[in-house]
Order: structure tokens, then C-alpha cells, then sequence
């Protein structure tokens, strides 16, 4: 048999990679009419696409509720670029009411955007970290971070995120919790001193039926409470004094 596709291995690259889930799917296709759902796909898209129009070193794709971005390279510059393209998709959705879990992860993966192909290792382990958290968040995978240490930009040290047991699914093959560092969602942004993305949550938990839906909103509400972080301001020097 002949193919057309042909595989191209300048498609096959280490690079950055985050998988998105918007959570609630089913129930919202069973109890929303086709407008409905249209709207929420329609937002997430827009968001996706606006984030990787700024930044044309991310490209992004989506099927049904799943999204995907990813990079040129595993590079420090393309780790800065999908950084922030993955921390405003997710503000942006959970801040439009559309609850969101994602993780980003570093390796290779093959991307044919012409022939709408994709896979790779990168791919899988961002899945299987994406889907298993059992709440709304973002979370770097150990590859990601692994690459971060490598580049000499250590997880632990960036302003907007924190390591903490991450809470995941019962039954997860990844176990019950996992300590990692995931995304202090809305950290750098403030409303009148308010966080957007706890008002966004917190309101949202106040619809939610099922208790282990309510559960989701109040560890990712606790997670970025307990992990704010306060830009340090600095003391004016005094005239003709040394830089501290």
C-alpha cells in the first residue's frame, strides 16, 4: 500500500509539551445544549489560540475537551515561552468559570501539524499527569523539572510555582498524591488584592453537586493560599550608599 503521510524526521524533537483536560465534559454534553457546549470549546480555543498567537514559538492543537501545546526545542527560551502560554491558558479558562488540569513535560515528540499527527514520550507522561490530578491545576512532570535543573532554572526557585503533594485521582496508577511542583494559578496577577483565580474557583464550588467535585475547588484554593507569595519591595538606599 502507498502512503501519502510520510514520516519526516525533522518532525522528531525533544521538546516542551503541556496536555490540557477541561473537566466536567460528559455532564456538561448531557445537560447543556450544542450552543452550550459549542461556547465552552469555542472559549478554550480562543484562549489557546490568542496565548501561541503571542507567542509563535509554541504551537498549540485540540480534539474534543483535550488540548495540546508544544515547542521548537527544549530549550530555556522555549521553556520561558510554553511557561507562559500554559500559565495564562489555564488562568484564562478557570477565570471564564471553565474548570481546566494540565501538565507540562519535556521530551520527544513527533509533530506533524500539516498531517495532524502527534505522538511521543513527551506526550504520554504529560497525559498520564495530566489526567490523574484530582483537582484544577497545572503541574510540572518529573521531566520537565528534571530539564529545568539542567538548564539551571530549578523548579523550587520560580516565583509562581511551589512544590506540594499533589492530590491524584483514587486509583491512579501514579498513586494518591506525589510531591511536584505545580502552579500557584493567578500568582501574578492581583484584582483590588484579590486573586482571580480563587474568586473564579470558589464560586464555581458553590454550583458543584458532588462532593468530590467540591473537593477539587477546595485543594486547588488551599494549594494557592498556602503557597502566595508577596513580591519583596525594596528599601530605598541612602544617598551614596553601596547597592546591596
Amino acid at each position: 500500500m502507498r502512503f501519502e503521510v510520510r514520516y519526516k524526521p525533522e518532525h522528531q524533537k525533544r521538546r516542551w509539551f503541556g496536555y490540557f483536560d477541561l473537566l466536567g465534559t460528559k455532564a456538561r454534553i448531557e445537560s447543556s445544549s450544542h450552543f452550550q457546549v459549542f461556547d465552552v470549546y469555542a472559549r478554550a480555543v480562543e484562549a489557546a489560540k490568542g496565548r501561541t498567537t503571542d507567542m509563535p514559538a509554541v504551537s498549540y492543537a485540540c480534539f474534543s475537551d483535550s488540548f495540546i501545546i508544544y515547542t521548537e526545542s527544549d530549550s530555556g527560551r522555549d521553556l520561558a515561552c510554553i511557561d507562559s502560554v500554559a500559565r495564562w491558558f489555564v488562568y484564562n479558562l478557570i477565570t471564564s468559570r471553565i474548570p481546566v488540569r494540565g501538565a507540562l513535560s519535556c521530551g520527544d515528540f513527533y509533530a506533524d501539524k500539516e498531517n495532524s499527527i502527534y505522538f511521543g514520550s513527551a506526550l504520554i507522561e504529560a497525559h498520564a499527569y495530566g489526567e490523574a490530578q484530582d483537582w484544577l491545576g497545572l503541574l510540572l512532570a518529573p521531566s520537565a523539572v528534571l530539564q529545568m535543573d539542567k538548564l539551571g532554572v530549578p523548579a523550587g526557585k520560580r516565583l509562581n510555582y511551589a512544590y506540594g503533594k499533589i492530590p491524584f485521582k483514587p486509583g491512579s496508577t501514579l498513586g494518591t498524591a506525589r510531591e511536584l511542583p505545580a502552579c500557584i494559578l493567578g500568582q501574578w496577577i492581583s484584582l483590588n488584592g484579590q486573586n482571580p483565580c480563587i474568586e473564579a474557583m470558589a464560586e464555581m464550588k458553590n454550583r458543584a453537586v458532588a462532593d468530590s467535585h467540591v473537593g477539587k475547588y477546595e485543594r486547588a484554593i488551599e494549594f494557592i493560599q498556602k503557597n502566595r507569595r508577596v513580591p519583596v519591595m525594596r528599601q530605598p538606599q541612602p544617598k551614596g550608599a553601596e547597592p546591596s
